[in-house]
């Protein structure tokens, strides 16, 4: 590892969390975003993801590391690498069915959604711009937590499958933290399956699934998210909104 590689990991565990304390607020106030700050915020978390993502790859590049070594290269499918694709798969099947499978927890889902993940997408309109920042994050995220951070985790943990546990455990638990915004159950479930998505990476040694499986999941969220606003309950406007 070279002292850019260190920079970049301090930047990853040590700044990021800093920077997000703040925002974790978010998850325990009723904050309403305008269609045009919805959109906004897509293009900008998008666009800041696959500059960071762009920057980690170059610094992985300038001692003349290859990108396979990184995670670009086409997957290795073993039978741990399809059981831990699998895992992924049912385990966010299993989750939209507790969220949405009844009626009483379709209500209560909603219902939080319309507090603390209010800047999900509620029309087609906002769903297009969404599925930019999902594909964003898709790209982004996967290569900062699993083709980078996990790397630079073994490192100086050492490669023996109790090290790579650990470091697993590390970025995942990091994940989760910075994703606060979305309140603590959240964070819960995107730990587990940021542990799910790490197994996948190292067992097949390849990116790509985790990649096409995190943006899966967050465009197919987003489209949901859709089809399902149209059953939430409207606020009527009170004495003092009128």
């Amino acid at each position: 590892m070279t002292f850019a590689d260190h920079i970049v990991g301090a930047m990853i565990c040590i700044v990021a969390p800093l920077l997000v304390m703040g925002t974790r607020k978010l998850a325990d106030q009723d904050i309403s975003f305008s269609p045009e700050d919805k959109i906004r915020l897509y293009h900008q978390n998008g666009l800041f993801l696959i500059v960071i993502a762009l920057i980690v790859v170059t610094v992985w590049r300038l001692p003349g590391r290859n990108l396979q070594e990184f995670g670009f290269t086409m997957p290795v499918w073993t039978s741990w690498g399809r059981l831990a694709v699998a895992a992924v798969i049912l385990f966010y099947v299993l989750d939209i069915f507790f969220q949405y499978g009844l009626r009483r927890w379709r209500e209560r889902s909603l219902e939080q959604r319309a507090g603390n993940v209010s800047f999900m997408p509620v029309d087609r309109d906002e769903l297009g711009h969404f599925s930019f920042l999902s594909a964003a994050a898709g790209f982004g995220e996967e290569i900062i937590f699993r083709g980078f951070l996990l790397h630079y985790l073994i490192f100086w943990l050492g490669h023996t499958p109790a090290d790579v546990i650990a470091a697993g455990l590390f970025s995942s638990v990091l994940f989760a933290y910075l994703h606060g915004y979305q309140g603590r159950v959240a964070m819960v479930k995107i730990f587990l399956l940021a542990m799910l998505l790490a197994a996948v990476f190292i067992f097949t040694k390849s990116l790509w699934p985790v990649i096409l499986l995190h943006t899966g999941i967050d465009v197919f969220s987003g489209w949901l998210g859709v089809r399902l606003y149209k059953s939430m309950p409207r606020q009527q406007p009170t004495d003092e909104e009128t």
